[in-house]
């Protein structure tokens, strides 16, 4: 029997795209050095997220599990102890994440990083056929958004959960298509609130922007279908939408609910608007849509490809009823990736507050990564199928090719002194581009060979830039030469470390078990950021998320010498049972004795410590000795979600005035147990919902 004549033509097209994708997924990892115990990295950088926090989080809900044997509610190896899975950046609640448990973190970070592009470039797929693109313009809009700059860009930046929440952006956008239609599948709002909850887990700063966007399209669709417009028609349109809405908010319970229970002991509540629009695009950078910054700042790079963005703008000038709802939609996103430096951001966050809480204004732009592949799929279909006014076309092309040539040829000749050769040979793209629709406008070759050459140019212009955003570095270089450091703290017997310089890394620390005082981590205790500061000295001039604060004067130098000058109080670090102090420059304070140097780097070894010990059952249960009398507090533990915690104190088990004696602390599963019961109540009432609409 022939099994490919039971597959219909567009399920085979659909599986005929997803092995292209495919290859080039795999093709460009491979090419950027992501192997197995490859993490990705921004060129020339020593850090990166992917490290510091994602692969750290990932082997710590591993071991947890695996070998504690217990769900981590609570994290003691950063920032003196800090909530786990309350914690949005570490995907304790995101389905895709517990691939883990049977992958080591390096190879499931990789194999996450791969099936989320594919994720991505599929979703475009489908959206993109659902509301009328043919196979090849479709392909277009699924490879462009793969391999979106900006997408890649945060790859290399370790920003992991902004390209897992990316990639169901287009399924949430056609499961809106698929909802709103006059006769839509029974499961249309389910698969409607799994994109929504899929996002929202991955990121929920990203999915806030996505599920804005969903909202705004949901209603521009339901206003473009007439057969929607009478009163039983939007009453259904209604039930379906409630529906999907009280799925998502079940689904997705778990995070929410703990998360709102603590956001008013978070430091990110009190963040400024200033420090909130960090990165704020300015007037200039809009430069970057022609030259894209190879290898430049992620967070604001707006380089589309040059092929695309071309391709999206004549569909807007070809089509601009139809798709006048993006062309609004890109222009807002522009604006308000301003942040400070235009009106509408300001406004936004005067009127919502809360916004602060979403940093970094131009990470919205993400969103137009998505839209402008979509339109250019639009442009290149409707350059094959002849348009009507074919005069303001070949304007465009004489417009486009001449232009482009000058500015490729005058780019390489007064920029080169200035920028790499790279993003100014990008720049041939557009003449490359003007030339296909010159091509398509005169009808020289068919449509589908036409569309297949736009597929190329548009995949080399994206690729030429994706190429150099991405680093794969192996373990070796991130964790192997802190591994002399760790031994020594281990032998040592440290009970938590402190340093000043980052001289031992999140991921050393987290692969050797070794609690840290401070950390990298945008989730912090407001209470415990105070008491950080008066014990280490280093006084943050706005929000941080690093404890210490790394801040450089003028943005330049070397932030591991920036709190060089800091006077570290090692007595009250010692209550905080700090035993060693690790810095990459020699520190002078009271208590502190230089034990040895290792790789450059001074261990200090802190004799104000108290004689208490921790002694820990898994990640939420813990045992405090006190080995002889102590006077004053004991700051065993941050104080913040413990059963039966003692005051206000910012640490367990407060004062100590006897002679040797334990405590043993849990953690308190209460916000786990009540999001529980929240997301049961909330699916209850979708499924009776559900089985009302479809009774009556």
């Amino acid at each position: 029997m022939n099994w490919s004549n039971r597959i219909n033509p567009e399920t085979r097209l659909f599986l005929g795209f997803m092995g292209i994708l495919a290859v080039c997924v795999a093709a460009f990892l491979f090419g950027v050095g992501l192997e197995p115990d490859s993490l990705p990295f921004p060129p020339g950088s020593d850090y990166s997220d992917a490290v510091t926090s994602h692969w750290s989080n990932a082997l710590f809900l591993r071991r947890a599990v695996l070998h504690d044997h217990a769900w981590p509610l609570w994290r003691p190896l950063l920032m003196s102890g800090q909530p786990f899975a309350a914690n949005p950046l570490n995907k304790a609640w995101y389905p895709p994440q517990w691939l883990v448990f049977v992958l080591p973190p390096a190879v499931h970070l990789n194999v996450l990083i791969a099936l989320h592009l594919l994720a991505a470039g599929t979703g475009m797929w489908l959206w993109s056929r659902t509301t009328g693109l043919s196979p090849w313009a479709a392909a277009l809009a699924g490879l462009g958004y793969t391999f979106a700059p900006r997408v890649i860009a945060a790859l290399g930046a370790g920003h992991l959960d902004i390209v897992y929440a990316a990639a169901w952006c287009p399924w949430l956008l056609w499961a809106v298509v698929r909802l709103v239609t006059p006769h839509p599948a029974p499961g249309a709002p389910v698969w409607l609130a799994a994109a929504a909850a899929l996002c929202f887990l991955a990121d929920v700063r990203l999915s806030a922007y996505a599920l804005v966007m969903a909202a705004a399209y949901l209603v521009w669709r339901w206003w473009q279908v007439p057969d929607l417009r009478t009163g039983a028609a939007r009453r259904a349109v209604g039930g379906r939408v409630l529906l999907a809405g009280l799925i998502t908010l079940g689904l997705t319970a778990v995070q929410w609910v703990p998360l709102l229970l603590l956001r008013a002991d978070l430091s990110r509540g009190a963040i400024s608007r200033a420090d909130s629009a960090l990165d704020s695009l300015t007037w200039g950078h809009w430069a970057g849509l022609l030259i894209g910054n190879h290898g430049g700042a992620w967070e604001t790079l707006i380089y589309t490809g040059i092929s695309t963005l071309v391709l999206a703008v004549i569909a807007l000038l070809l089509r601009p009823r139809k798709l006048a709802f993006w062309g609004i939609a890109l222009l807002v996103i522009a604006l308000y990736a301003m942040g400070d430096h235009f009106v509408l951001w300001p406004l936004l966050v005067r009127l919502v507050p809360p916004l602060r809480w979403w940093r970094v204004p131009p990470r919205i732009w993400l969103i137009a990564a998505l839209i402008v592949p979509y339109l250019a799929g639009w442009g290149a279909q409707a350059l094959v199928e002849r348009p009507r006014n074919r005069r303001n076309v070949r304007l465009i092309v004489v417009t486009l090719l001449g232009g482009g040539l000058v500015c490729s040829f005058s780019s390489l000749i007064v920029l080169t002194p200035y920028l790499d050769t790279a993003p100014l040979l990008g720049t041939f793209a557009l003449p490359a581009v003007a030339l296909l629709v010159l091509l398509a406008i005169q009808g020289k070759l068919p449509a589908h060979t036409l569309l297949a050459l736009f597929v190329i140019v548009v995949l080399a212009d994206v690729l030429w830039i994706d190429r150099s955003l991405v680093d794969g570095r192996s373990r070796r270089e991130w964790l192997d030469p802190y591994r002399e450091l760790a031994a020594y703290l281990e032998d040592a017997g440290a009970v938590r470390v402190y340093s000043p310089s980052y001289s031992l890394p999140q991921q050393a620390a987290a692969y050797w078990d070794i609690a840290q005082f401070g950390g990298v981590d945008p989730f912090q205790l407001a209470d415990y950021v105070t008491a950080a500061e008066e014990a280490t000295g280093v006084v943050a001039s706005g929000y941080s998320v690093t404890i210490p604060a790394y801040e450089i004067s003028g943005g330049e130098g070397d932030f591991t010498t920036a709190n060089r000058d800091a006077p570290v109080d090692a007595a009250l670090l010692g209550r905080w049972l700090v035993t060693h102090v690790v810095s990459a420059f020699p520190l002078e304070a009271d208590g502190l004795v230089l034990n040895t140097r290792i790789n450059g780097v001074y261990v200090y070894r802190n004799m104000a410590a108290l004689p208490v010990s921790l002694a820990w059952d898994g990640p939420n249960r813990v045992t405090i000795t006190a080995a002889e009398p102590v006077d004053g507090p004991v700051f065993a533990v941050t104080n913040e979600g413990w059963q039966d915690a003692p005051g206000d104190d910012p640490g367990l088990p407060g004062h100590v005035d006897s002679g040797a004696q334990q405590w043993t602390y849990a953690a308190d599963p209460a916000a786990t147990w009540l999001s529980l019961l929240v997301a049961s109540i909330v699916l209850l009432a979708a499924g009776c919902g559900w089985w009302m609409v479809h009774r009556a």
